[in-house]
C-alpha cells in the first residue's frame, strides 16, 4: 500500500508546475505518514483481537420428533409447547384373510406431551391393546445436549414411566388383580449423537420393573423384571423424509417374549409429523412392545402401523 501511495505521489508532482512541488510534497508526504499510521494500527488492533471465537451451538433435530418408532428419540418436546401423539397398530399380517391380513384389528394410543421447561418434558397416555385398556405416564430429562465444537458430543436423556391397566367393568371381581399387579414401571437412559445432517445413531439401556404384571394385558409373559437395550437409527433422504429403524434385545431372561424390530419412514408434512412403520410389536409404551411382544418377523407376525405428530405452541418466551 505505501509503495503505491509513493507512485501516486510521483505521478500528481509530475503534473503540477514546479513552484507548487514543495508545498505539494510536504502536504503528500503528511497524508502518506497519516495513512501508514493509520494502517499500521488497525494492523495492530487485529493482532490484538487474535482469530474470530466460533459461535458453539447446540446440536438439534437428531431425530424428527419424540419418538423413532417405538422407543423414545433423542428429542423432547420444547418448552410452552404441547405434542398430540397418536399412535395406531393394525393386527399381523399372519391374522389371515378373515382378519383382513390384519386391517380389521387395530391397538390405539393417544398421548399429550407437555415441555415444562427447555431440557424436560412430561407425558400422558391412554391406549386400547387387544381390546384392553391401559393409562400410562412418564417423565424425560435431558442432561446434557450435544453441541458443535463437541465438547459435548452425545445427547444424554433419562426417562421413567409407568403403565396402569384399567378394569373392564364386565370383568367377574374374582378375577381382577389388584392395583400392584395391574401396575409396571420403566427406567430409561437415551445416548446418542447426531453424526451428521443425514445419520443420527442412539442406544436406549431400559429396565423394566413388575414387567409380568403387564401380563394381565397382552398375555404370554412371566417376567418379573428385564434389562434391554434398545438400538436406533435414523437416515435423512431428503429435508422432509427420513428412514428409521429400532432393535430391542432383551439381554436378561425373556421366556417366550419376542425381541421387537421395527423400521419406518417420517414424512413432515407443515405442522404434522406422519410416521409409518412395520413392527412386530403390538403394544404402544414400553413395558408392553419392550416385555410383551408375540409376533415374530419370520412367520408374517408383522403390522403396519403409524404415528401422527402434532404440536401446539401453549406459551411462548
Amino acid at each position: 500500500m505505501v509503495k503505491r501511495m509513493e507512485i501516486y505521489v510521483e505521478i500528481i508532482k509530475e503534473m503540477i508546475p514546479n513552484r507548487l512541488n514543495l508545498k505539494f510534497s510536504f502536504i503528500a508526504s503528511l497524508l502518506l505518514f497519516l495513512s501508514v499510521s493509520n494502517a499500521k494500527a488497525q494492523e495492530d488492533d487485529l493482532d490484538l483481537l487474535g482469530d474470530e471465537p466460533q459461535t458453539v451451538e447446540k446440536v438439534n433435530y437428531a431425530f424428527k420428533t419424540t419418538k423413532v418408532i417405538n422407543l423414545q428419540s433423542l428429542e423432547l418436546t420444547d418448552y410452552g409447547v404441547l405434542d398430540f401423539k397418536m399412535m395406531h397398530r393394525f393386527g399381523a399380517v399372519n391374522a389371515g384373510p378373515l382378519e383382513a391380513f390384519g386391517l380389521d384389528q387395530a391397538s390405539v394410543r393417544f398421548g399429550l406431551e407437555y415441555g415444562i421447561t427447555h431440557n424436560l418434558m412430561i407425558s400422558l397416555g391412554r391406549s386400547n391393546v387387544h381390546g384392553l385398556k391401559n393409562a400410562d405416564a412418564f417423565l424425560k430429562y435431558r442432561l446434557m445436549h450435544q453441541n458443535t465444537d463437541n465438547s459435548r458430543p452425545i445427547s444424554l436423556l433419562i426417562l421413567a414411566g409407568t403403565q396402569y391397566a384399567l378394569i373392564n367393568p364386565e370383568t367377574p371381581l374374582a378375577d381382577v388383580p389388584d392395583a400392584n399387579q395391574r401396575t409396571s414401571y420403566v427406567f430409561q437412559a437415551i445416548l446418542g449423537r447426531k453424526f451428521s445432517e443425514d445419520f443420527s445413531l442412539q442406544i436406549s439401556p431400559t429396565f423394566i420393573a413388575n414387567a409380568k404384571n403387564s401380563s394381565w394385558t397382552i398375555p404370554g409373559s412371566e417376567l418379573q423384571n428385564l434389562w434391554a437395550l434398545g438400538i436406533a437409527f435414523r437416515n435423512k433422504i431428503s429435508a422432509r423424509t427420513s428412514l428409521n429403524f429400532e432393535y430391542i434385545p432383551i439381554l436378561t431372561s425373556k421366556g417366550n417374549v419376542i425381541n421387537s424390530l421395527s423400521m419406518g419412514m417420517d414424512v413432515e408434512t407443515g405442522g404434522h409429523v406422519f410416521q409409518f412403520q412395520l413392527t412386530n410389536s403390538a403394544g404402544l409404551n414400553e413395558t408392553q412392545f419392550i416385555a410383551n411382544t408375540q409376533n415374530e418377523w419370520n412367520n408374517a407376525g408383522i403390522r403396519l402401523g403409524f404415528n401422527l405428530s402434532r404440536v401446539f405452541t401453549i406459551v411462548t418466551e
